[in-house]
């Protein structure tokens, strides 16, 4: 096996519900070509779906398949690895007990990918490779194992997006009984996903026009439909499809497995598969299915091997995130003009204090959300908004977020108005000490920010920013009354100067 320059390649290990993957990849030409496309079938999903925690057999048996994707890419000389679980081991009770298995047994160390970030990867490959015309108005779905995204598609960007804790093993699992004695299994499985589905039917719009699906089984689906390929995607009809699902929902699964010719595990997974496509297809007004081969371990080694077109993408989906998070608070009737302005004026404050505050781009983008979503929970009551925030902010899905970004944003909601960031709080405390300290800055901004539109009138549109040795000195323009707003801003400043150690100063000139 040739040796390959280490710094042009790197390795994924992937530790799915169904199997274990190893993908190494190099750079060619400003694309990536596979080296090695290796997968060991090893359902850590059925412990985890049926017992709640992985059995020690099925530890050590990944631990040696582990063992030997090492001892591959050691052949290789890859040096830049990254080893990632997703469903399986996230949701299993034991997952700390597996992650020191493995880690003791094999020497990798295994990041757990929560399920926004699982989605959000694939997310950000399919809207760089997807056609234009495909990105106009499309559902983007991702079923895995044990869960389904749902995202809409706009002018190529994603407003909408929502979680479905439904997959393809995980109903195999739950339904395995049923299966063996009803003659009328695709029944069960189309009632069952109604009752988590129907919710969309609010949200979705109308006539879209193309349906675009990633995912495990959907490259099985489009080889045994003998769909069109072109490049990374193919091209299913929806009269193939339909045609093949009335074929496979009237067949046992020895029978698939046997007249297809596909692994008996493989087989159990297909019809409660074609079961979730056929139910999200329904959604839209599209006459073929756009079906992915990009895997979460693909978008991982892009990320890896081109880290400045993958950053570019970062840039560029950040846009979603803001749409999506506008989205939300239109939905709870937030009042536009006082969060765009509380906005505005939160990141010329944090513009400004870029040496003082240490934040990035990144912490940016939190910002912004906690000021479009800072009054989200007036929609519930007035009276204690601000606990209603968090809780809507926390329970809700912002495409481009992973689980614990959204908790930050939601306690920048919580501690905008009276409350403050304290250790006697739950959802604080369970923070590590880095993000508690980032959301104290965080908070300290917007509420500063809050304070200049206290009225929530928009009295002044700029205000002017300056930094000095201690001081952080706001000055504002207008020939309104401004009595409330200083008030308010004098109060909200308190917590500024305990974060920061600066006074925060008001000034206000009168328009001449």
């Amino acid at each position: 096996m040739p040796k390959k320059d280490k710094f042009e390649m790197a390795a994924v290990v992937d530790i799915g519900s169904n199997e274990l993957r190893l993908k190494i990849s190099q750079i060619v030409k400003g694309k990536l070509k596979y080296l090695e496309s290796l997968t060991y079938p090893l359902s850590l999903g059925r412990d985890t779906f049926n017992s709640g925690k992985i059995s020690f057999e099925r530890v050590d048996k990944a631990c040696e398949i582990i063992k030997n994707f090492l001892s591959i890419i050691r052949e290789y000389g890859v040096s830049d690895i990254r080893a990632i679980a997703t469903t399986a081991v996230r949701e299993a009770t034991n997952v700390d007990y597996f992650l020191d298995q493995v880690k003791i047994k094999t020497g990798l160390s295994i990041a757990v990918m929560d399920d926004m970030q699982e989605k959000l990867y694939i997310y950000k490959l399919l809207t760089r490779f997807l056609k234009e015309d495909i990105k106009y108005s499309a559902m983007m779905v991702f079923i895995g194992s044990g869960n389904i995204g749902v995202s809409i598609l706009e002018d190529g960007r994603i407003p909408y997006t929502q979680s479905i804790k439904v997959g393809s093993l995980r109903i195999s699992e739950l339904f395995d009984d049923i299966q063996e004695y009803s003659s009328e299994f695709y029944v069960v499985l189309e009632e069952y996903l109604v009752s988590f589905t129907d919710m969309l039917e609010n949200s979705i719009p109308e006539n879209i026009k193309h349906f675009i699906v990633a995912g495990t089984e959907i490259e099985m689906v489009a080889d045994l439909t003998n769909a069109e390929k072109k490049g990374l995607f193919y091209t299913i009809s929806k009269e193939k499809f339909l045609a093949f699902y009335r074929d496979v929902k009237m067949k046992t699964t020895d029978q698939v497995a046997s007249e297809y010719t596909i692994p008996i595990d493989k087989a159990e997974v297909l019809l409660p598969a074609m079961c979730i496509y056929d139910n999200l297809l329904q959604f839209t007004k599209a006459e073929s299915i756009t079906a992915s081969q990009l895997m979460l371990s693909d978008a991982i080694l892009y990320e890896m091997l081109c880290p400045d077109d993958f950053n570019d993408i970062n840039k560029d989906f950040a846009k979603n995130t803001l749409l999506c998070a506008t989205a939300l608070a239109k939905k709870n009737d937030a009042v536009e003009g006082h969060y765009l302005c509380v906005m505005g004026f939160a990141v010329k404050i944090f513009d400004k204090m870029k040496k003082i505050h240490g934040m990035g781009q990144r912490e940016k983008l939190l910002l912004q959300l906690g000021a479009i979503l800072h009054d989200i929970g007036k929609f519930i009551n007035l009276s204690r908004h601000h606990k209603h925030s968090y809780e809507i902010i926390s329970g809700s899905e912002i495409v481009g977020l992973n689980q614990l970004e959204v908790e930050i944003v939601a306690n920048l909601a919580l501690y905008h108005s009276v409350d403050l960031p304290s250790l006697a709080d739950d959802n604080y405390r369970k923070l590590d000490l880095f993000n508690r300290v980032l959301v104290s800055k965080l908070v300290a901004i917007l509420r500063l920010a809050d304070s200049l539109d206290r009225s929530h009138k928009q009295k002044f549109k700029e205000i002017d920013v300056k930094t000095t040795d201690g001081e952080l000195l706001i000055t504002i323009t207008t020939d309104k009354n401004t009595d409330l707003e200083q008030w308010s801003f004098k109060e909200k400043g308190r917590f500024f100067e305990e974060v920061f150690g600066m006074k925060a100063v008001i000034r206000k000139k009168k328009v001449l």
